[in-house]
């Protein structure tokens, strides 16, 4: 069969991405062999370029943010890669403010196309591959490199860092990172290195046991929150944060959520160790930087009367974090909710910690193929004593809301980060 002929860099970008989705018939394959080798046909690209590789369960993505944030306002070129992107692709790669684009995404995939193994490689793999290179060419000061998932056989895990990032470690992706905490803590702390100085925040008994075993045995020197530094809250809006070097009083935080507060504490840890390093990055970047650093779907107000809020909370933890910001930046409320969820996910721990908290919960289907079912997730919601109901898209369920709300209302969707792009473009938010 002949193909349709290009008519621009369009098709071409169309063509391209279709390619890359089709790598998701793969699925997740942990492991390191195949990422390395596709490396290494492209001429190694993760060592001509100095990074900060973030993991964890919880605010990891934040983190990334601001770290990025912090360093651009400093006047460095970065370079940040995160995954999943909520309305296009290319958000998942950027350099500075620009998204990568369409016209690098058409000429690296067709070069990756000659270099890997058509068998096996799966779309996270490539992606982190055609993110590599790309961030190689760009030449950035410093690249934010998030972890896909878990840590020691991630893709990602392919770098040499400056510093190695740990935030908060809750029970996620138990089908492939083991059951409980200490074994996700374990698949997490994959990413230390030897020699590699590491910024923490995780804060559970078994998790920080095991990270500081790991660390001990790599011989990386450990910073954690609470212990070597702290962020202590002075008002809804700012706090102060200490250290053993550093003091900086009323620090304003651009991002809702009190949980943002140590997630913009370990930014500014990591902004130390590349301080004590010889990089020049003044105060006031980091205070703009974390002042100015936005984040979508993170406890995201889209509009209002009703007030919608968006939140990608997909673990325990992060529920609970959700439930703590709701009762604090809406006391007494009782929501409205569009419930969204993976199958992949504890999903009867992520029901029984937020459900209780709304008036009335619309049950729909995120982006994927791992979508739990609406009406199994309904029924597990009636079966707490919440009004509960199905619906067939996420676009649906939520006007479906948006018809009973008043104009006092709140409106919160939450359960997996698939259903931030849809609910922000269902607001008239489209890509930034």
């Amino acid at each position: 069969m002949v193909s349709p002929p290009f008519t621009g860099v369009g098709d071409e970008y169309e063509q391209a991405i279709s390619f890359l989705y089709s790598l998701e018939r793969f699925g997740i394959l942990l492991g390191l062999d195949n990422i390395n080798l596709l490396l290494e046909r492209l001429g190694n690209p993760q060592r001509r370029f100095r990074a900060i590789h973030v993991a964890g369960s919880n605010g990891k993505g934040s983190t990334a943010t601001f770290v990025t944030e912090i360093l651009s306002r400093a006047g460095m070129k970065t370079g940040l890669y995160t995954s999943p992107h909520l309305n296009d692709f290319r958000e998942r790669i950027r350099v500075g403010k620009s998204l990568i684009p369409r016209e690098a995404i058409v000429s690296l995939t067709d070069k990756i196309r000659g270099l890997y193994d058509p068998a096996r490689t799966t779309f996270f793999e490539l992606t982190t591959a055609l993110a590599f290179e790309y961030l190689a060419q760009a030449e950035p000061d410093m690249a934010v490199i998030e972890v896909g998932l878990g840590g020691r056989l991630d893709a990602t895990n392919t770098l040499n860092p400056v510093v190695t990032v740990i935030t908060d470690i809750s029970r996620e992706h138990e089908d492939y990172l083991g059951t409980g905490i200490a074994s996700v803590a374990r698949e997490k702390a994959g990413i230390i290195k030897p020699g590699v100085p590491l910024v923490t925040g995780a804060s559970r008994h078994e998790a920080r046991s095991v990270i500081l075993a790991v660390a001990a045995e790599a011989g990386a020197e450990v910073k954690e929150f609470g212990r070597n530094f702290r962020g202590v809250k002075s008002s809804q809006t700012t706090f102060r944060y200490e250290s053993g070097t550093l003091t900086l009083d009323n620090v304003i935080l651009g991002m809702a959520g009190s949980h943002q507060m140590k997630n913009a504490s370990l930014a500014v840890a990591v902004v130390e160790e590349l301080i004590a390093r010889g990089y020049t990055i003044p105060e006031k970047a980091i205070r703009e930087g974390i002042r100015s650093a936005h984040f979508p779907g993170r406890f995201e107000l889209l509009r209002k009367n009703p007030d919608v809020v968006i939140d990608g909370a997909h673990t325990p933890e992060g529920m609970r974090l959700l439930k703590s910001s709701l009762r604090s930046l809406y006391p007494g409320a009782r929501p409205l909710m569009l419930l969204g969820m993976l199958r992949d996910k504890n999903f009867s721990a992520l029901v029984r910690i937020i459900a209780p908290v709304a008036r009335e919960i619309v049950c729909v289907p995120p982006q994927g193929d791992r979508a739990l079912d609406p009406e199994e997730l309904a029924a597990m919601v009636s079966d707490l004593g919440i009004p509960a109901s199905a619906s067939p898209s996420i676009v649906e369920g939520f006007h479906r809301l948006m018809d009973k709300a008043s104009v006092n209302d709140l409106i919160v969707a939450a359960g997996s980060l698939y259903m931030i792009g849809p609910v922000r473009r269902a607001c008239g938010i489209e890509v930034e």
